[in-house]
């Protein structure tokens, strides 16, 4: 099974590289659509976690049909993964996530809030967004104001919520491709276990 596993392995770097490249170039971006963004998010996370999936799989010599059915488990996945990474950057509690929260919004990272937040605002609404990415950050109360000011206009769009139930629909059909597999139950539990930990 070497040369199928290198094979994937090498198609998975490729893919990551390019994924880096995108985040990278949405730098310089006032915003993006959210089909690029999930394109970045699939190439730069979610081919990891669907890699190792189908790479256990092909090692263990499963049948093609079970190691496609572990890789879309494994990229939905890690696409509900980025989405709940990109709420929890900006919900979470700080002694829980083991860092400062508002990194996203203090560096302009284009992360699934931000990019829905645009799709769903109105001008007016989209102008208070690009002003509030230009606030300055020099002091902590600045850094405060602009994650305050950012996280108030997510609150009128209802984009925490929205993401939320991203996190869930993601997991929910990455779930739908195990429940495919025909494992037994004790199987099924230890993906199941894996993907809600």
């Amino acid at each position: 099974v070497l040369p199928q596993a290198l094979e994937l392995f090498s198609q998975t770097a490729a893919e990551v590289c390019e994924g880096q490249q995108y985040d990278m170039d949405f730098e310089n971006m006032d915003f993006v659509p959210m089909s690029d963004y999930l394109k970045m998010i699939g190439l730069k996370t979610a081919v990891l976690i669907a890699c190792a999936a189908k790479l256990g799989a092909i090692i263990a010599e499963a049948p093609a049909q079970e190691c496609d059915l572990l890789y879309k488990y494994g990229y939905d996945l890690g696409l509900a993964f980025q989405v709940a990474d990109d709420w929890l950057d900006t919900y979470a509690d700080p002694k829980v996530f083991g860092k400062a929260i508002g990194g996203d919004i203090l560096n302009n990272k284009k992360n699934w809030l931000t990019t829905r937040a645009f799709e769903k605002a109105s001008d007016s609404v989209r102008e208070q967004l690009l002003a509030a990415m230009e606030m300055p950050i020099s002091t902590d109360e600045e850094k405060a104001a602009k994650i305050a000011a950012v996280k108030d206009l997510y609150a009128q769009l209802g984009v925490e919520q929205q993401a939320k139930e991203e996190i869930v629909r993601l997991h929910n059909q990455a779930m739908e491709y195990v429940d495919r597999l025909g494992l037994t139950e004790e199987k099924q539990e230890a993906i199941r276990h894996y993907a809600e930990t």
